[in-house]
């Protein structure tokens, strides 16, 4: 059985679980990478907490559960029970990889690092009954990948399963990045015929729409020119992840778009120039204006992701960034707490430091304050997030989002700005929508139940 977890509020199997929304519900590549290493006489079963709930009496022989460290309980939790029946359990993930002993009380077993490196070793241990406690990977190593089996996740009520990873990590060194931990600082890229082969067999309509899962796409940006200039032939429609430095380099940007690029993410994470130099995030020493103005020059559409709760965020942080993203007029809008996942060099900081509110894990999801700021209070921080939270998503401003993109569609009509304006209003009515269900646990005020 491979297992995917979320959070306890959106688990199936809660009475009041949030509706939610099947435009923030993904499915896990690392489990459709695994069945495809997985020997074919070999049953899978693939249970999604927040689609079905985990039945313990069924028939399995192996358990992997991919974890997170705010999942990490939830993982121990499942794995008691079903080692009480006599199951035998694996942890794979980042949590296991930066917290092993701790993940070996519960786990018969843990992979470090890239469980494809050491799923078919596992496997072959597990049938002898010679099951070793760790399977460390080599992360060095080329990525060799089959392609992934998206069929594990038929009926399983996603809209769209065409996820594929054309490079794993990234090279820079930010100190509250967990993946780059993980990878050891590394950019690896798998071969370019490889992911045009994976392009050609993905299965979920519509076809053309892929999601690149990578931590940072353009990271190695020769190897990215190559990749697009070899996607531009395929007409496909794109979107992925990329450091806000992208918008320094013309001839990316243009071969992206081009290539079938419809929006990305991008890691802004703060405002302050001092911040990022605290957090060793030199690559966004840049214009984020210039950049981003790059980007919409070839109709990429931004959803930009900032933290908050830095050693030099103040009171006016909030307002200030509040005020780059109207002027910016990118599309969407992600407010995350800084989190010190334990294993990162900020964790190990903040833990010296006593900056540390909490050790309970679960709470180390992004969306809950877990460390205590410099300038400001843990209350001025909930207090500032709830606040830009909620003006970004404003239905006065959420309509001027959609009327743009509109714009852009009919002055321009075209399959990829019908699925840009698409996806502007989907993604803006669910994080609203996500508002309005967090503003019953606290994590917003209980006023935002009506933004």
């Amino acid at each position: 059985m491979l297992v995917s977890l979320i959070k306890d509020y959106l688990r199936a199997e809660k009475p009041k679980k949030p509706k939610g929304t099947i435009f923030l519900r993904f499915p896990s590549l690392a489990l459709a990478n695994l069945a495809s290493l997985t020997p074919e006489d070999d049953e899978i079963t693939v249970i999604d907490e927040q689609i079905s709930p985990i039945d313990y009496n069924m028939n399995v022989d192996l358990v992997a559960i991919s974890v997170n460290t705010s999942v990490a309980k939830r993982a121990y939790e499942i794995a008691d029970n079903f080692r009480k029946k006599g199951v035998k359990v694996v942890f794979g993930g980042l949590h296991p990889s930066l917290m092993p002993d701790e993940s070996l009380k519960y786990a018969d077993s843990i992979v470090i690092g890239d469980a494809n490196e050491s799923w078919k070793e596992l496997l072959i241990d597990f049938k002898k009954n010679k099951l070793k406690r760790k399977y460390i990977s080599n992360q060095k190593k080329p990525i060799n990948l089959p392609t992934p089996k998206w069929e594990i996740f038929k009926k399983m009520s996603y809209l769209n399963t065409n996820f594929i990873e054309v490079t794993r990590g990234c090279s820079h060194n930010c100190k509250f990045c967990s993946t780059s931990v993980f990878y050891h600082h590394l950019h690896r890229k798998r071969p370019i015929k490889e992911v045009i082969r994976d392009i050609k067999k993905v299965k979920s309509f519509p076809k053309n729409f892929i999601f690149f899962v990578d931590d940072n796409i353009a990271c190695d940006r020769e190897y990215a020119k190559k990749l697009f200039k070899a996607l531009i032939p395929l007409k496909i429609i794109w979107i992925s992840q990329a450091t806000v430095d992208i918008g320094e380099d013309e001839e990316l940007v243009k071969l992206a778009s081009e290539s079938g690029c419809g929006g990305l993410f991008l890691g802004f994470d703060s405002i302050s120039k001092l911040n990022l130099e605290k957090m060793n995030k030199k690559h966004n020493y840049i214009s984020y204006l210039k950049s981003v103005r790059m980007l919409q020059k070839y109709e990429i559409v931004i959803e930009g992701g900032f933290m908050f709760g830095f050693d030099n965020d103040t009171k006016n942080t909030f307002r200030e960034t509040l005020e780059f993203l109207k002027e910016s007029k990118i599309e969407s809008f992600l407010a995350m707490y800084l989190t010190p996942i334990p294993g990162t060099k900020i964790y190990n900081e903040y833990k010296k430091q006593n900056k540390l509110l909490t050790e309970d894990h679960s709470l180390y999801d992004f969306r809950h304050v877990v460390a205590r700021p410099k300038k400001i209070t843990p209350e001025e921080l909930y207090e500032g997030v709830s606040f830009i939270s909620k003006e970004f998503y404003q239905k006065k401003e959420m309509n001027k989002r959609i009327k743009r993109r509109l714009f852009y569609l009919l002055k321009n009509p075209s399959v990829k700005n019908l699925f840009q304006l698409i996806g502007t209003i989907a993604i803006n009515l669910a994080f609203r929508d996500r508002i309005k269900n967090l503003s019953k646990d606290g994590t917003f005020p209980k006023s935002y139940r009506n933004i």
